[in-house]
């Protein structure tokens, strides 16, 4: 039994050897320090020695201790001295603001997208959780808001009568640029009217609601827009205008000369304006009179305007009733006419002076009371000097009070009689004495046909006489309701003696009419 123990005890022992000996050698097989070999020894190293940088022993190795044997107190392990850096490195691992500014948009983005929104995290099990009433209600709220957003932002318009959506903001170019319409642009125009560049004019022709628009016009909600097709444009053009001397002439004057033109003009001359135009791509030049010289002197002349227009005249008014009708017949067919009147009866009928005149008709003066007295009340030729400037200058007036401004200074002499002397006589007062072209004769009352007849055998640049004053003129009426509207369907237009007058004085010699001069 003893001998058994003894085995096991030297078995022990030599187990025990054996791992002695196992750790001797692996500590043999470290690096030695001097802590390390103080520590084996049980003693503290020297003071002032420096600890290495070796990793503490484990439990292996050992527990220092002191000298009467109990466990030595552990030492903060000393900081190894940071290593010098080169001047203007950083530590390894440290960022530049640059990248820790890039690393955190990068993070913001993978968070919240694109916008760098921080979005919340969204919980899906806990919504699960949510009773089915109150995600129906969440649901029916985001396609409320969706449908809001939509609204506000897209909204129905028509476009040639074709209804579709557009959004806010949209212009009339956006539309063409959408192809909704494909107008056909206008041409590019030379300023003698001839095309330099087909399809370089207007893109196209637009409005909205009605009225005119430019491509960059913006759409409102439920307007009706219209697209055609782009009118011709001219090309830009250098203008310059040049002074028409104006010349002298003074012509036959007698009573037999008076009928030889319907325009009778007392001028003390007035030079004209011409104006050139030079295009600034196809370099063409073309000459229109802006204004036409006036000659100084007294001429005779019917116009010859290349337009259809024709001035209508009355005479002997303003008449009660039959003067009213008459403005009514020209506005329904958008004309306008010349009223002679007489100075002494416009203070009883102002108010159809005034709506002549706002209409766009003149009101010029037959004389103060027809020539009454030592006229004959036909007559100025047979009044004295003084007679005839008190005739004419009191008419004026009398137009002047009631339309408060100055008449043009144009006369119809009663009869026709302006002739000889008389001239002279009101050349300062005067600037026209208008005669007649087409005599209608209604005041001899023929009947309303016959009186349209007349009138419709009109040409462009006459002077037609009527009368809607001095008597029963229901005839003239009626007649003028028959005869305009023919004459508008014909493509007449109708002036006013000034605008006729502003056409200028016919070449007698290229026209073969007979003007005196």
């Amino acid at each position: 039994m003893a001998s058994e123990q003894g085995r096991r005890s030297g078995s022990a022992e030599g187990e025990g050897g054996q791992r002695r000996t196992r750790d001797a050698s692996r500590r043999s097989a470290r690096p030695a320090s001097a802590s390390g070999a103080a520590r084996r020894s049980g003693s503290r190293p020297a003071s002032g020695s420096k600890r290495s940088g070796a990793r503490p022993s484990t439990a292996r190795q050992g527990t220092a201790r002191t000298a009467d044997g109990r466990p030595a107190a552990k030492r903060p392990a000393a900081k190894r001295p940071a290593a010098k850096r080169p001047a203007g490195t950083r530590p390894a691992g440290q960022r530049s603001a640059t990248q820790r500014k890039s690393v955190r948009a990068t993070q913001r983005r993978r968070a919240g997208g694109a916008a760098g929104i921080s979005l919340p995290k969204i919980d899906f099990a806990s919504l699960a959780k949510l009773p089915k009433p109150v995600l129906a209600g969440a649901g029916v709220a985001v396609l409320l808001v969706l449908l809001l957003f939509h609204h506000l932002l897209r909204f129905g318009i028509t476009v040639n009568g074709e209804r579709t959506t557009i959004w806010r903001g949209a212009t009339i170019e956006k539309v063409l640029d959408k192809g909704l319409v494909d107008p056909k642009p206008g041409n590019l125009l030379s300023v003698d009217g001839s095309v330099i560049a087909e399809g370089e004019g207007e893109r196209c022709s637009a409005t909205i609601d009605g009225t005119k628009a430019e491509l960059t016009a913006k759409i409102h909600r439920g307007a009706d827009v219209q697209i055609g097709d782009g009118g011709d444009t001219t090309e830009e053009f250098t203008e310059k205008r040049e002074t028409i001397p104006h010349g002298t002439s003074d012509g036959d004057r007698s009573f037999e000369a008076y009928w030889f033109g319907s325009i009778h003009l007392l001028s003390d001359g007035q030079d004209g304006t011409m104006v050139k135009r030079t295009g600034k791509i196809s370099g063409t030049t073309v000459e229109e009179v802006e204004t036409p010289a006036v000659d100084a002197g007294y001429s005779i002349y019917t116009a010859r305007p290349e337009d259809k227009v024709v001035a209508l005249t009355f005479d002997d008014g303003p008449w009660p009733d039959t003067t009213n009708q008459i403005l009514d017949i020209l506005e329904e067919n958008g004309a306008k006419a010349t009223f002679f009147t007489i100075g002494n009866q416009i203070a009883e009928q102002p108010d159809a002076v005034r709506r002549a005149h706002e209409m766009g008709c003149q009101v010029c003066t037959h004389t103060w009371d027809h020539a009454e007295g030592s006229g004959g009340g036909v007559d100025l030729t047979l009044m004295s000097a003084d007679e005839q400037v008190n005739e004419v200058q009191r008419g004026f007036e009398a137009i002047a009070q009631v339309l408060g401004e100055e008449p043009a200074h144009i006369m119809r002499a009663p009869g026709g009689n302006f002739h000889d002397e008389i001239i002279n006589t009101l050349w300062s007062l005067v600037d026209a004495e208008i005669g007649w072209d087409v005599d209608t004769m209604d005041w001899s009352r023929p009947g309303s046909d016959a009186i349209a007849e007349v009138i419709l055998s009109v040409q462009p640049g006459q002077v037609v006489l009527m009368h809607d004053g001095g008597g029963d003129r229901s005839q003239t009426v009626e007649a003028l309701r028959t005869a305009l509207p023919q004459l508008v369907e014909q493509g007449y237009r109708f002036v006013t003696i000034s605008e006729l007058i502003a056409y200028g004085k016919p070449d007698t010699a290229s026209d073969g009419i007979l003007t005196v001069n």
